[in-house]
């Protein structure tokens, strides 16, 4: 029952109980004056008048205080109920739905457009954060942001909009104050937050988009401000991107994009191409899994151009399943060979990676040890301790795991200790300069000796003429991969792969 009705409840019961005083005070008083048989006494009527009269009167103070205390009562609850439904407890900052009521208050109407800019921010890589140093340090640290915030923009508005995403609305659109102050708000994180004796440095993106400029109404601009927040998170986080129209017509085709790629899973527009791997003998080893995409209108359309889109959402996952149900319903047509399949970093960092291979793997009755997974030396340098995890749990099911692109980026000799991985694949760049490139001729050799030590595979990829394959297999490697042996193909189309009999060796030189 609701405050007002208990009052409504209580309040009737008294009223009917002082009516029944009054009635009795009229009565004693009437019967008093004129009953002509003097049962009672005038005296006496009187009395009782008088006694019923005065308690009828007590009883409407009692009624009027109780209700006075339970309407006080009722408007602390509503107060307290709209203080919980308006400000996030743990922050202080508006919630994400009084958040956004404000934010189309302040925009205006369609005769009266007011300047507002609205400022979108994320605190970068949060969940490390939490993991790292505890959820009571992520905690204060999102108070901290809001509390800074709420300085440096003053007189805007601070609101909660998600886990560790928050929203500003500036009541200008005066460019050039709002990224003063943003750099502000930046440098006030970076300067870090204590804990336990020590300032951990903290990161935060963010988007920026300006009313009535970019959008007049609060849904658009808060669209065009996440665009702009994902481009800063894309451009290397720690720093402020200002919407602009090129990030529509971008964000456009992205979305084109993803319907059309979810559309071609279901509509088997897509296919895989196989690509061997062969021995120093030119027997074949395995053969990479290669995805493509025949667009009915458009042709083949490289995964260059869609996987990066996909990554950008959970369709990678589901690229990612549709990939190795096909290596699993492929495996048989090559018998006693892998398949290496390459798995995106973003999948990595979801669990489904290894539930969906392992639910695969049962489904299609196939072992673990008769595939090869490939990340990306990009991927194996920002491995948290989540991604290692799911490598190695990967690995317990009995998949290979395989460096793919080493060479490329930042990853040193040094993570060969600790990565679980079973195969190298040095990048083609490599490959192509050993016939003139001293350093390459060392960094391959090297790579080699320390692969033969960890019994690893070494695989050279890119290899495209007789020379750089021995000169690859001079260097150290056992393994080969590229057009001279065989460029990618339809299952259907790949060479036939006879385990007693060396591929050719000048499929494509």
């Amino acid at each position: 029952m609701s405050i007002l009705a208990t009052i409504k409840d209580h309040s009737g019961r008294i009223y009917r109980g002082i009516q029944s005083l009054l009635l009795l005070s009229i009565g004693t008083a009437l019967v008093g004056a004129f009953d002509p048989s003097e049962t009672m006494s005038s005296a006496s009527a009187f009395t009782v008048s008088i006694i019923a009269t005065g308690l009828a009167l007590m009883a409407l103070m009692y009624m009027r205080s109780s209700v006075v205390h339970r309407l006080k009562s009722a408007a602390a609850a509503e107060a307290e109920k709209h203080h919980f439904l308006t400000m996030d407890a743990m922050t202080g900052a508006m919630t994400r739905r009084y958040f956004l009521e404000a934010l189309s208050d302040s925009l205006g109407t369609m005769r009266d457009w007011r300047e507002a800019a609205l400022l979108l921010i994320d605190l970068d890589h949060f969940k490390q954060l939490n993991d790292t140093f505890g959820h009571q340090f992520g905690d204060r640290t999102l108070a901290h942001l809001v509390k800074t915030a709420e300085r440096i923009f003053a007189g805007s508005m601070v609101g909660r909009l998600g886990g560790d995403e928050f929203g500003i609305i500036v009541p200008h659109s005066d460019l050039i104050t709002i990224n003063k102050d943003v750099r502000r708000l930046l440098d006030a994180m970076r300067a870090g937050k204590s804990h336990e004796g020590k300032t951990i440095p903290l990161s935060i993106s963010v988007g920026v988009a300006l009313a009535p400029s970019h959008a007049s109404n609060a849904t658009e601009l808060m669209l065009l401000a996440d665009l702009a927040l994902y481009e800063s998170k894309a451009g290397g986080r720690g720093r402020v991107t200002v919407f602009d129209e090129e990030m529509l017509s971008d964000k456009r085709y992205r979305r084109l994009v993803e319907r059309e790629l979810r559309a071609a899973v279901y509509l088997s527009e897509l296919e895989l191409h196989y690509q061997p791997i062969v021995n120093a003998d030119g027997s074949a080893y395995a053969l990479e899994g290669l995805i493509r995409w025949r667009h009915p209108v458009r042709g083949l359309i490289s995964p260059a151009e869609f996987i990066p889109i996909a990554e950008r959402s959970t369709l990678i996952d589901m690229l990612g399943e549709w990939v190795f149900k096909r290596a699993c319903a492929d495996i048989g047509h090559f018998p006693g060979r892998r398949i290496s399949i390459n798995v995106s970093g973003e999948q990595l960092k979801r669990d489904e990676i290894v539930t969906m291979c392992d639910r695969v793997l049962k489904e299609t009755g196939h072992s673990a040890a008769q595939f090869i997974i490939e990340i990306t030396e990009t991927v194996a340098t920002a491995a948290t301790p989540e991604i290692l995890r799911r490598l190695e749990a990967l690995r317990g099911l009995g998949f290979h795991i395989a460096l793919d692109d080493f060479g490329t980026g930042h990853c040193g000799f040094n993570y060969l200790k600790t990565l679980p991985i079973d195969g190298i694949k040095i990048d083609r760049s490599y490959i192509r300069s050993l016939a003139h490139d001293q350093v390459a001729q060392i960094f391959v050799s090297a790579l080699a000796q320390i692969a033969r030590i960890q019994d690893v595979t070494i695989v050279a990829e890119g290899v495209e003429t007789h020379e750089e394959f021995a000169l690859a297999k001079a260097a150290g490697c056992n393994r080969f991969q590229g057009y001279f042996f065989g460029r990618p193909a339809p299952r259907d189309k790949v060479a036939p792969l006879d385990a007693a009999e060396p591929l050719p060796l000048a499929l494509s030189a």
